[in-house]
């Protein structure tokens, strides 16, 4: 459940990020010089994201981390740029937004509930009979496992 939350989240932020880039191209603010170096940075902090999951790394690991630190930096001049003409909201206006925000997420909650419902179920009780049977992992004692040396048993005498 968690990893297709966070897979729902990732394209929700991925589509975001779209249709950010499409207004800008659209108002022409993509002919400012900073806005697309500030592209080109997250397309290879992107980039640089991919080739970590690629190599089998975690999306959490050092580099990872190195990588996220990064983006947030690059997210620092837009945030510059949204509080340069900001105002205490009046009531009203916090109101509606919050009415706002509790409805796309109840709507996002009830999709992810209505998705889950509909998903196939996987037998559990075939699983927690074999785990049940082979309490401790016997792949270990395998000959493939990596163990390079594995004695045979005494000869009959």
């Amino acid at each position: 459940m968690i990893r297709r939350s966070a897979l729902g989240l990732g394209a929700l932020l991925g589509g975001f990020h779209l249709w950010l880039l499409g207004y800008q191209a659209w108002s022409g603010q993509l002919s400012e010089p900073d806005v697309v170096l500030r592209w080109a940075a997250a397309v290879a902090l992107a980039s640089g994201l991919v080739a970590l999951k690629r190599r089998g790394e975690t999306l959490w690991g050092r580099k990872a981390v190195a990588i996220w630190v990064l983006a947030a930096l690059l997210h620092g001049p837009a945030l510059a740029n949204d509080l340069d003409g900001f105002a205490t909201p009046s009531l009203p206006e916090a109101v509606a937004t919050l009415g706002q925000v509790v409805l796309s997420v109840s709507a996002f909650a009830l999709i992810l509930l209505v998705l889950l419902a509909l998903a196939p179920r996987r037998a559990t009780a075939q699983c927690a009979s074999q785990t049940a049977a082979t309490p401790f992992s016997t792949h270990l004692l395998d000959a493939g496992a990596g163990l390079g040396f594995l004695p045979r048993p005494p000869p009959r005498s």
